[in-house]
């Protein structure tokens, strides 16, 4: 799966790539080429996924601020491109933008949901309309004023250190949470597939019926495709779909939210603990009263 990084983190990648050759001029330029997939014009910037920029970076997903009007100037998403990527004291900007085709977006990824910005600390959760394992519509904003914790999975994902994981620790801060007076009634955990072609409501109410769920505490969403992509790449979860019927690739991403709407803790990975997430479920309910 492409990585989607922003262009500060060519501060990283530019000191690596220079060690070394402290001779070097204040400005590199590197030959970069690739699909442009969202365009910010407020901030004159392209999100660009690209090749190998060699003496850089393997490729990736990236935002890049662009040098010129000109340069910005008649692209849209879909365009693909040639540019320099010129590099000053670790920031990056293209310049020389040259228009070679078009291709359409890619339809099996959500990397263009990942370029409208992933939520971090502090965040306002945007508002999605989804549908639960009942079969009823549902809206993300009915969550506000509970502190709630978000997860990413899907119903048929073969690797037991990823979804099944995740719904494992679900299961068991369910069952802490009915035995903790500061819990119980007080927060909600939420699943969201990201397999809705497959993971339809009848399939999450027999998946929740296998985990336990207790349907006060713990609901299971789907949607339409274009939501739950929209919806995962908000949360950072970056998706990728076999043509073929398959294994969907992807990274876990968990995300607690305050009772105000706001994001308060993310869990990256599956190295979270259910001890951990328990205590931080206590501060948000804390801080909501």
């Amino acid at each position: 799966m492409s990585r989607l990084l922003t262009a500060s983190s060519l501060v990283l990648l530019v000191a690596m790539a220079g060690c070394g050759r402290p001779s070097e001029p204040p400005t590199r330029r590197y030959e970069l080429s690739g699909q442009i997939l969202a365009i910010n014009a407020e901030s004159r910037e392209f999100t660009v996924k690209h090749g190998d920029i060699v003496g850089l970076m393997p490729a990736m997903t990236m935002t890049f601020p662009v040098a010129t009007k000109a340069d910005f100037a008649d692209h849209a998403p879909g365009d693909l491109i040639h540019a320099t990527l010129e590099v000053t004291d670790g920031r990056g900007q293209l310049a020389d933008v040259v228009k070679t085709g078009s291709e359409p977006l890619p339809t099996n990824t959500n990397e263009v949901a990942l370029a409208a910005g992933l939520l971090e600390v502090g965040d306002a959760v945007p508002d999605a309309a989804l549908i639960d394992q009942t079969d009823r519509r549902r809206s993300l904003s009915e969550w506000t004023g509970t502190p709630t914790l978000f997860g990413f999975v899907y119903t048929r994902c073969p690797l037991p250190d990823y979804c099944p994981l995740i719904d494992k620790n679900f299961a068991t801060l369910q069952r802490a949470i009915a035995d903790d007076t500061r819990l119980a009634g007080h927060v909600r955990l939420v699943s969201i597939s990201i397999d809705p072609a497959y993971d339809t409501p009848e399939i999450l109410a027999a998946h929740a019926a296998t985990l336990g769920a207790d349907p006060a505490v713990w609901t299971f969403l789907t949607g339409d495709l274009a939501t739950v992509d929209r919806v995962a790449g908000r949360y950072g979860v970056g998706i990728s779909r076999p043509d073929a019927p398959g294994e969907i690739s992807h990274n876990l991403r968990t995300t607690l939210v305050g009772a105000d709407g706001t994001v308060r803790e993310i869990y990256t990975g599956n190295a979270w603990t259910t001890d951990e997430v328990l205590n931080d479920l206590r501060a948000a309910v804390a801080a909501s009263r």
